[in-house]
């Protein structure tokens, strides 16, 4: 039986598109130089992790990009504006929690950046724990962090369904014995949830 549903936040419950952001403001070729060396770079995931500060990755994006300065300090100072709510999947986190199941955040996240979004948005209130990487320096996809919300929460994995965009962390979740939705477009969300029978007219 189905008792808890564990969510990862961003492109999921909450809006994270950087790339599409700078190619709308962007030459190409800085749009794809940024993000392949800031976005999708190893040092985001040790943001992520709790390993360096976001000062210190910006720093570090400065000092290794110094010819696209510009660009890099724009997206330092509009990345966090990015992080908005999927209005449409958050309005389903009151149906679920009237439906009797607990809900939980599993997320990478780095710390000042979850800071800001768990202060500005109440949906976060509706959650029954979390667990966010930089606090616990653990990431997905490492099994470590997805013991960790088991152990804290006593979490039965065969009791639970695990929502995430990315394919690679589904499968951990799917190693340790979730449930899981892949999504990698945000706007499947309800209609993979009455797929499973979790939602319903």
């Amino acid at each position: 039986m189905l008792k808890n549903i564990v969510f990862d936040l961003g492109r999921v419950l909450v809006n994270w598109e950087p790339y599409e952001y700078m190619l709308k403001r962007f030459p190409k070729d800085v749009a794809d130089r940024l993000n392949r060396e800031i976005f999708e770079h190893k040092d985001w995931q040790l943001m992520d992790k709790g390993v360096i500060s976001e000062d210190q990755l910006w720093q570090k994006k400065l000092e290794e990009l110094a010819e696209y300065a510009q660009y890099v300090l724009h997206m330092k100072e509009k990345s966090p504006q990015l992080l908005t709510p999927i209005e449409q999947n958050v309005k389903l986190l009151d149906i679920l929690k009237e439906k009797g199941f607990k809900l939980y955040v599993l997320s990478n996240f780095s710390e000042n950046n979850f800071k800001m979004i768990y202060e500005k948005y109440d949906f976060f209130k509706l959650f029954d724990g979390m667990i966010i990487s930089s606090y616990v320096k653990a990431v997905k996809p490492e099994r470590e962090i997805y013991l960790k919300l088991i152990n804290k929460y006593n979490l039965v994995p065969q009791e639970s369904l695990f929502i995430d965009d990315k394919l690679e962390n589904i499968q951990t979740a799917q190693e340790i014995g979730f449930k899981t939705i892949h999504l990698p477009h945000h706007w499947q969300l309800k209609e993979k949830l009455f797929e499973l029978k979790i939602m319903q007219d």
